[in-house]
């Protein structure tokens, strides 16, 4: 009777120890880069206004394609009254109206620390300039990679990264990243009564897409 107890605590331990083994093993989900989609693909976005957003909502349908910033070749996903221009590394150096000339530029170019992996936190110091009025305000920013779970929209469900971030302007995002796509699934905007003009909050989900050949 003392052996076969010896034996079945033994399996229970080993049992155990290889449960714990295998769960360190498990490989943490990562995007390691930027990853753009092919070009000519295209996004059609649902988008929800209120407050300083303005109201009301509007469908927005974007194509990626290529374009030259200051000397490089970028990717540029291209709405019929705005262009944002996204590096190599997959931050936008700025956003462009439907004449090509400057709305929005920031100084450095804004976006992730790749790679993306939960728990991850950084911050970042940068300057964006309102080129119409010729205004340049410095901000600091917290981002941090929430979690890595499923976003249903109206495209689809998908695995994405869920990455919050906040600014000393009065801005709180949360934007659920796809890597397989290479592009937000959803997106939540909200403007504090810090913004300069005032509170508001826009809201913007993945409708349809088509990935080019």
């Amino acid at each position: 009777m003392k052996t076969t107890c010896r034996v079945t605590l033994w399996l229970a331990i080993a049992a155990l120890a290889l449960a714990v083994v295998s769960g360190g093993c498990a490989t943490a989900p990562k995007a390691e880069r930027y990853v753009a989609p092919p070009l000519g693909s295209t996004f059609t976005i649902s988008q929800s206004n209120t407050g300083s957003y303005g109201s009301g909502t509007t469908q927005i349908t974007m194509k990626n394609t290529e374009r030259m910033w200051e000397g490089k070749r970028v990717t540029a996903f291209v709405a019929p009254i705005w262009v944002q221009l996204i590096d190599a590394d997959g931050c936008w150096p700025v956003i462009l109206g439907p004449d090509d000339k400057p709305i929005l530029s920031f100084d450095p170019a804004i976006g992730y620390n790749w790679p993306l992996e939960i728990g991850k936190t950084w911050t970042q110091s940068y300057r964006v300039t309102v080129h119409p009025t010729k205004q340049t305000m410095p901000f600091d920013s917290t981002w941090k990679v929430e979690a890595y779970e499923d976003v249903t929209v109206p495209a689809g469900t998908f695995k994405a990264f869920k990455v919050s971030f906040s600014g000393t302007l009065g801005e709180e995002f949360l934007m659920w990243y796809i890597p397989e796509l290479g592009f937000h699934g959803k997106r939540i905007e909200r403007r504090t009564a810090k913004w300069p003009s005032g509170p508001g909050i826009r809201e913007s989900e993945l409708v349809s897409y088509t990935i080019a050949k």
